[in-house]
């Protein structure tokens, strides 16, 4: 650990990604009280959601090649820079101009383009910079960056847009995508052209479903297990908010309070994980953790006040990100590395197809039926997470191949 911390490259990229999550962690909040506070519409909020995923379904085709044919460094501080600009015409636009919701459709689409393909090439990048003796140290250190950068920019969001307003927090937000790109403009780094002759994902697509074809077992352990973050990046998106605003009263600041602890959750999971899976088999912690999302998930909304929800959301993130983590581990350890990324390139189509459905969804149920339909309609996709775990692994015990 302490040798990538020491390698300079890694530290300012480690640094700026913190930075960059926690701005996107305002832009969340801003957004979606901005969309609340314009419609009333849970529905809206949903449809918000999914057109800042969309972007990802084309971005997921050719992110792999344009990450291999351009400088990784520059490209995120590139994308870092664009999604500062896109809020700065926001905000002007909203300055001269009644805020209009096509405004806030058109900013969420170009931030999701850039948040589609800055995740994937740090990724690329930090397998780049760091030695191979130090990927799992450097993934940890990566998932902590997420889960810090969640904490404090949704606690942070919530607290400002609370007591001042969104666009206070959009202000906060640009200059942190400002900062970012400075510390990783800075890191010492001399990129090698890739004059290997690779494809388009769009074009060597048909591998990765030969592939899935071949091996029914991780077909169905991927495309339910996904759903576990599926839940976190669509319905639950649209219900947290909800959550604080139509049960506790507590909008913008309970919003922040819970998301904040489900990342606190989630980054001590990251610690704890690996003493669980010494004291118990994989397939056992993987189904609780599942079944453990969806019982803590139903037990905030039934909560008599924000903190005891709060600390649900805290188990919750637990639960979600140690099963992350153990699938992640399962996959890398059962597809082989030369059909990994096409792979991931249809993993990701899926998975944004499902969070534009679960978010559209989730807002319907909350605006025209209940709240409470919607937190057990997120509570099942972590249901359906552990019925695909539970399947799997009876399958291979049959085949005398075990997850641990």
């Amino acid at each position: 650990m302490k040798s990538i911390i020491q390698n300079k490259t890694f530290l300012l990229f480690f640094l700026g990604n913190i930075i960059s999550l926690i701005a996107f962690g305002f832009n969340t909040i801003s957004i979606s009280w901005l969309v609340l506070e314009q419609t009333g519409s849970e529905f809206q909020l949903g449809k918000i959601m999914a057109v800042a995923t969309v972007p990802g379904l084309i971005i997921a085709l050719l992110s792999g090649y344009l990450i291999d044919k351009l400088n990784r460094k520059w490209l995120l501080v590139f994308l870092d820079l664009f999604k500062m600009l896109v809020l700065v015409l926001f905000l002007i636009a909203t300055y001269f101009f009644e805020l209009k919701m096509y405004f806030i459709y058109a900013t969420v689409f170009f931030i999701g383009i850039g948040n589609a393909l800055f995740w994937p090439t740090g990724q690329a990048f930090v397998q780049q910079i760091v030695n191979e003796n130090d990927f799992f140290n450097a993934n940890k250190l990566l998932s902590a960056s997420y889960q810090i950068g969640s904490i404090f920019g949704a606690g942070l969001g919530g607290i400002i847009v609370h007591y001042f307003n969104p666009y206070s927090a959009l202000f906060i937000n640009i200059f942190a995508y400002l900062i970012s790109s400075t510390l990783i403009s800075y890191a010492p780094f001399k990129h090698q052209i890739n004059s290997s002759n690779k494809e388009l994902s769009i074009l060597s697509i048909n591998k990765g479903i030969e592939y899935l074809k071949k091996r029914k077992d991780i077909l169905v352990l991927t495309m339910t297990t996904i759903l576990s973050d599926v839940a976190i990046w669509g319905s639950l998106s649209v219900l947290t908010i909800s959550i604080s605003t139509n049960i506790f009263d507590k909008g913008t600041w309970g919003y922040g309070i819970l998301d904040g602890f489900y990342g606190a959750g989630a980054l001590s999971s990251a610690f704890l994980i690996g003493y669980l899976t010494k004291e118990f088999q994989r397939q056992t912690v993987l189904k609780f953790f599942y079944f453990g999302a969806a019982i803590f998930l139903f037990l905030s909304a039934n909560m008599p006040n924000i903190y005891l929800a709060s600390l649900c959301f805290l188990f919750m993130g637990f639960n979600n990100n140690s099963a992350r983590i153990l699938i992640r581990t399962i996959l890398m350890e059962n597809i082989p590395n030369n059909i990994m990324g096409r792979v991931q390139t249809l993993l990701g189509i899926y998975t944004r197809i499902m969070v534009v459905t679960s978010s559209l969804l989730c807002g319907y149920l909350i605006e025209n039926i209940s709240i409470e339909n919607a937190i057990n309609f997120t509570c099942l996709h972590y249901i359906l997470a552990m019925i695909g775990t539970y399947a799997v692994s009876k399958k291979w015990q049959r085949s005398v191949q075990y997850l641990n």
